[in-house]
C-alpha cells in the first residue's frame, strides 16, 4: 500500500489549519466570493475549492488560493493536491482553462497544417529559430500519416524587436503564410513584410500567460501542455491514450 509522508504534507496541514478553522465564522460562499472579487479587482474568476474556506483565484491562466479573508493562502507555484489519490487539482483546473482556449481556437489566427484525415489537432507554440521546432516541422508528413494535425501559434523566444520576432511577423503578413513558415524553418530567407496583424504579439502574450519558457510546446485536445519535441509515434500514443481516458 502506498504511504504518504507526514513530513511532506505537514506544511500543507499547518497552512490550511487556520483556514479551515476560520471557515465556520465566515459568511456563506456567495458572500465570500463577492468579497474576494472586490478585494482582488483584477481577478478573472473566484470559485470554492474542495477545502472548506479555501478559494481559487484565477488571473488569466494563473491560479492562486486564499482563505475567505483574502489574507492567507498559496500564491505563485503552490499547487493544491488531493493527497488521498494524488490528483493535482490545480493542474486539472489549468487543463480546463486550456480546453476553453482550444474551443475558441478559430479566433487565434493560427497557421494550420492538417491532414486529410484528422484524428487529433494540436496547438503548437513555435519559433523559427528553434532546432526542435524545425525538426517537428520536417516530420509533418509523418504526423499527418498518424492523423495528427498541427495548428501553429507564434512564440519567438527572444521577444519583441528581435530578428526572430521580425521573421515571424513577416510570415504572418505573407500571402502564402504556410509556405513562408516552411521556408523559414528550413533556414531560408523570408522577405520582411509589415501589415496590421497583431497575431504574433497576441500569441506571445498568450504563451507568457500560460507559463511557457521554451518551444516547441504542444497543447493537446484534452488540455495537457507538453513541453518540447515529441516524435510522431510517441505523440500518437499519448493522444490515443488521452482519447481513451476521456
Amino acid at each position: 500500500m502506498k504511504t504518504i509522508s507526514i513530513r511532506r504534507i505537514a506544511p500543507l496541514m499547518l497552512l490550511l489549519a487556520p483556514i479551515v478553522l476560520s471557515s465556520s465564522d465566515s459568511a456563506d460562499t456567495d458572500a465570500d466570493i463577492a468579497y474576494l472579487k472586490e478585494k482582488y479587482a483584477n481577478v478573472d474568476d473566484v470559485r470554492p475549492t474542495p477545502v472548506p474556506g479555501l478559494y481559487e483565484l484565477q488571473f488569466g491562466y494563473r491560479i492562486a488560493y486564499v482563505d475567505a479573508t483574502g489574507q492567507f493562502g498559496f500564491l505563485g507555484s503552490g499547487d493544491l493536491q488531493n493527497v488521498s489519490n494524488g490528483e493535482n487539482l490545480t493542474e486539472s483546473r489549468r487543463a480546463d482553462m486550456r480546453r476553453e482556449l482550444l474551443a475558441g481556437l478559430d479566433d487565434w489566427d493560427t497557421l494550420d497544417f492538417l491532414p486529410d484525415r484528422t484524428e487529433h489537432e494540436l496547438l503548437v507554440f513555435t519559433d523559427v529559430d528553434c532546432g526542435y521546432c524545425r525538426r517537428l516541422h520536417q516530420q509533418m508528413a509523418e504526423y499527418h500519416e498518424l492523423g495528427i494535425g498541427v495548428r501553429y501559434v507564434a512564440f519567438p523566444r527572444s521577444g519583441p524587436d528581435t530578428d526572430s520576432w521580425t521573421t515571424m511577423q513577416s510570415i504572418w503578413c505573407s500571402g502564402d503564410r504556410n509556405a513562408a513558415l516552411t521556408v523559414a524553418k528550413a533556414g531560408g530567407f523570408v522577405p520582411e513584410r509589415q501589415c496590421d496583424s497583431v497575431s504574433v504579439e497576441r500569441h506571445f502574450e498568450l504563451g507568457r500567460e500560460i507559463g511557457l519558457s521554451g518551444t516547441p510546446a504542444l497543447l493537446t485536445p484534452g488540455g495537457e501542455l507538453i513541453p518540447g519535441y515529441v516524435p510522431p509515434i510517441r505523440l500518437a500514443a499519448i493522444l490515443n491514450e488521452e482519447t481513451v481516458s476521456e
